[in-house]
């Protein structure tokens, strides 16, 4: 069971320009490589999330066909190597799983996980929920957060305005708008964050993460890119933003260099 006190430690570490950078993990192995980078000495992991793409990448699945049992049952895998630790955890809950969000909150309470992600489009079509529906649905996984006893739950709300395909439901020109409406609705809800993400392709513009810092109070969180001209950790922190996730990105890369290693072995060659 999670601890109200963890949720606190992690809700403190969201700093407009002192971001947490939070890397995610999909299994024991991946969250064990991150453990292993803090001493008595030196912290520099402060906490954890978890990634359903990845998660569903080893099950061999897209992430869309990831089931909430299956997601709950790796959150509970984690949860636990977290805690002993010291590391918050924070889950990826997709869309919260429709009507069932207040489980799928409640459930990872209880697995140890004291955030989330919870997005603000169908998994199935990537239409979004009304803004309406969407804050109602925030509310109500605080709730169940806050009647499991957790109430300092720590909520990133994922607002995909600019994310494609979920960016085609909505007039092009009016992308930010959008994304600055959706962001205050979700902060006012009680969300610690808004997550805005542009995809691996298109990603956030510079000026877009500027924008956004400066309309939400710094209270912004972004992916770092794997694109070569994308803004470092350290420069994001001077645009203002409070948190940076990575999502399934250390999955690919070490996914790469496993076939690196693989391809070098098979044509001859040796580790290295």
């Amino acid at each position: 069971m999670a601890s109200n006190n963890t949720a606190k430690t992690l809700k403190e570490l969201h700093v407009p320009s002192r971001p947490l950078i939070i890397p995610n993990v999909w299994d024991i192995s991946s969250l064990n490589a991150l453990i292993s980078l803090n001493s008595e000495e030196n912290r520099p992991v402060k906490a954890v999330a978890t990634a359903s793409y990845a998660i569903a990448a080893t099950l061999g699945i897209p992430d869309e066909q990831l089931s909430y049992d299956q997601n709950l049952e790796a959150i509970a895998r984690l949860a636990p190597v977290a805690a002993q630790a010291g590391l918050p955890l924070s889950t990826d809950l997709q869309d919260g799983y429709g009507s069932r969000i207040a489980e799928a909150v409640t459930a990872a309470i209880k697995a140890g996980a004291v955030g989330a992600n919870i997005e603000d489009t169908h998994p199935e079509t990537g239409a979004f929920y009304s803004i309406e529906e969407q804050v109602a649905r925030l509310k109500v996984a605080l709730k169940a957060a806050a009647d499991a006893g957790c109430p300092d739950f720590v909520l990133n709300a994922r607002c995909d305005a600019f994310y494609p395909p979920s960016s085609a439901y909505l007039p092009q020109d009016s992308l930010m708008d959008e994304a600055v409406a959706r962001g205050k609705a979700y902060l006012e809800a009680g969300a610690t964050t808004v997550f805005f993400w542009g995809g691996s392709g298109r990603g956030l513009r510079d000026v877009e993460v500027s924008t956004l810092v400066e309309k939400l109070g710094g209270r912004v969180a972004v992916k770092a890119s794997m694109r070569p001209d994308a803004l470092s950790t350290a420069e994001l922190a001077e645009k203002g933003v409070a948190r940076i996730s990575v999502g399934p990105s250390l999955h690919v890369i070490a996914m790469e260099a496993v076939k690196k290693a693989a391809s070098e072995l098979l044509a001859g060659g040796k580790l290295t």
